[in-house]
């Protein structure tokens, strides 16, 4: 084919002044912002290296949460049997619209259709992450995401395939200049250390990583925070997707929110020890990393708040959760002989350790009326 002569090309450029850039850069408009690119854009966009590795799906979950204006991004990074790496990322940005759920994770798929993202990680927007770790990971799923409420994004990966640095414990050496700015400064690049780059480089952006049972912690506190605001009247934003863990109760109920709301995997035990502040919610990755005088880097301990130590003497404290175990189970024996005598129903007893006290509470149904 001949090449253009001077006045197409003359003509081509003058379109291009003038016509919606979307045009050159748009194979198909999906609604609600999101556009799938067309190929030679998203090459355009090409970031400057694909996932290799454990700390590049963190990197890109956690850069998403942020490129969709969230305030604070959750990590939960858990390892089973040595070999498979879980991750859990939530936050409480602009959310997923329905209709594109299913959507995010093909290629080219971005809402980012003005233009790319650069930042200390490179090129970021050409709709290939989530692809891209679709095609790495053994599994990933949308665990939930809702308009103005956040998004849940969980995956699991075989590290036998996909690699990950040995220490993730350490955070990166801090280094500090002669006007005080911080940055990071040696140290293994694990997800720790990606976590302190984005810390460092959006301080309006609170983050936490810790274990399931950890970030839960960190969740129920936060939402009984927000509940208490939303009560008074002085609830700022929506609500995000785990505002109703706070009005959990008992081990149970917290078991079931985590696993059928957030896709966390978390121990009726674990729940239980959380509502007793035996597992304390984190301090974020910003509050460990701006405390001052520390010697040496930190360590991902050193996000573990300690437990309320006014709690330690309380009596009930004594028992613990299979004594709590065997006196609900003794109960129930008893109270469905009482129930049957009097054509009551009843549920079986939800008990709570408060101090110096144990808290049994019944609910009874009239049996003529269920029948």
């Amino acid at each position: 084919m001949p090449k253009p002569g001077r006045d197409e090309g003359d003509l081509l450029g003058f379109v291009r002044r003038f016509a919606d850039r979307s045009t050159f850069t748009v194979e198909e408009e999906l609604g609600h912002g999101y556009v799938r690119l067309r190929v030679t854009e998203a090459e355009r966009r090409q970031a400057l290296q694909d996932i290799r590795c454990v700390e590049d799906v963190v990197k890109e979950l956690v850069r998403n949460a942020r490129d969709a204006g969230a305030r604070e991004i959750y990590v939960s990074f858990q390892k089973e049997r040595g070999r498979w790496r879980n991750v859990t990322v939530l936050d409480d940005g602009v959310g997923i619209p329905e209709p594109l759920h299913r959507k995010i994770f093909e290629a080219r798929v971005t809402s980012k259709v003005d233009g790319v993202v650069e930042d200390a990680f490179g090129v970021h927007g050409r709709g290939m992450a989530l692809f891209s770790i679709k095609q790495v990971a053994e599994e990933v799923r949308l665990i939930d995401s809702v308009e103005g409420r956040g998004t849940i994004i969980y995956t699991r990966l075989d590290t036998h395939k996909i690699p990950e640095k040995k220490d993730q414990s350490t955070f990166p050496r801090l280094e500090r200049d002669e006007e005080g700015t911080v940055s990071v400064g040696g140290g293994p690049r694990n997800v720790p250390r990606v976590l302190a780059e984005y810390a460092l480089g959006c301080k309006d952006v609170r983050i936490f990583l810790g274990s399931n049972a950890e970030i839960l912690a960190t969740l129920y506190h936060r939402s009984q925070e927000l509940r208490k605001n939303w009560a008074a009247g002085t609830g700022d934003g929506a609500k995000p997707l785990w505002f109703d863990l706070g009005g959990a109760r008992e081990g149970r109920a917290l078991h079931l929110l985590a696993w059928e709301r957030l896709g966390l995997n978390v121990s009726e035990r674990n729940a239980f020890r959380i509502l007793e502040y035996e597992i304390p919610p984190l301090l974020s990755v910003n509050e460990v990393l701006s405390e001052e005088g520390r010697d040496g880097p930190p360590r991902r301990s050193d996000l573990h708040r300690q437990a309320r130590t006014v709690w330690v003497d309380h009596l009930a404290r004594r028992l613990d959760q299979e004594d709590m175990e065997m006196i609900s189970s003794s109960l129930g024996d008893l109270l469905r002989c009482i129930g049957e005598r009097h054509l009551l129903l009843v549920e079986p007893p939800v008990i709570r350790r408060r101090k110096n006290r144990i808290i049994i509470s019944l609910a009874l149904h009239d049996k003529e009326e269920s029948d």
